[in-house]
C-alpha cells in the first residue's frame, strides 16, 4: 500500500509540475497510466477489506474516487498557475493600483476554483457515502482520510528541500 501511495504522490506531483504548454491532455494521460491503475486496484482492495463490499461495489467506489482525483488535480494545477500569475504581477512593473486592477479578475478566478474544489470534495463524499450503511460510511471516511493523509505526507517528504528551513 505504501508503494502505491508513493506512486500516486509522484504522479500527482508530476501532474502539478507539468509545464503549462502541455495542456490538460498531457496530464490526463499520465494520471490514467499504470500508476493510477495500481492505485485504483489498491483502493478496490482496501474498500473490500475495510467495508466488506463485493468487488463490483468496491470498483464503483474506487472509480468515483479516481474521478475526484482527476478533478482535484486539474483544479489544483489551475490554482497553481493563478498563484504564479499573482507572483508575476506583484513582482512586475506598475504601481499598486495598476497591479490591483490586473489582480482582481485573477483573484476572482482563484476564489471560484477554490469553491469548486470544496464543492467537488463535498459531492465526492456524498456520492461515495450515499449507498453505505452508517458503519460502512464511518469506515469509508476513515479510509479516505488515511489514504489522503498518507499522500499529503509523501508529497511533503518528496518536495525538494523538504525538512529544511
Amino acid at each position: 500500500m505504501t508503494k502505491a501511495v508513493l506512486l500516486f504522490a509522484l504522479a500527482t506531483a508530476l501532474v502539478a509540475q507539468q509545464e503549462p504548454g502541455m495542456g490538460a491532455g498531457g496530464g490526463r494521460a499520465l494520471a490514467e497510466g499504470p500508476i493510477m491503475v495500481q492505485i485504483y486496484q489498491m483502493r478496490v482492495n482496501r474498500i473490500q477489506q475495510s467495508l466488506g463490499l463485493p468487488e463490483d461495489r468496491a470498483k464503483a467506489l474506487a472509480e468515483r474516487w479516481a474521478r475526484w482525483d482527476r478533478e482535484f488535480i486539474d483544479r489544483a494545477k489551475q490554482l497553481a498557475q493563478l498563484r504564479q500569475q499573482f507572483n508575476q504581477t506583484l513582482l512586475g512593473p506598475g504601481g499598486e493600483e495598476e497591479k490591483s486592477a490586473r489582480l482582481r479578475p485573477l483573484i476572482d478566478q482563484f476564489m471560484t476554483l477554490r469553491q469548486q474544489q470544496e464543492d467537488g470534495k463535498r459531492r465526492f463524499e456524498t456520492d461515495i457515502l450515499q449507498s453505505l450503511s452508517p458503519a460502512q460510511q464511518a469506515r469509508m471516511i476513515l479510509l479516505v482520510e488515511d489514504i489522503q493523509s498518507r499522500i499529503r505526507q509523501t508529497l511533503r517528504e518528496a518536495r525538494p528541500g523538504a525538512g529544511r528551513l
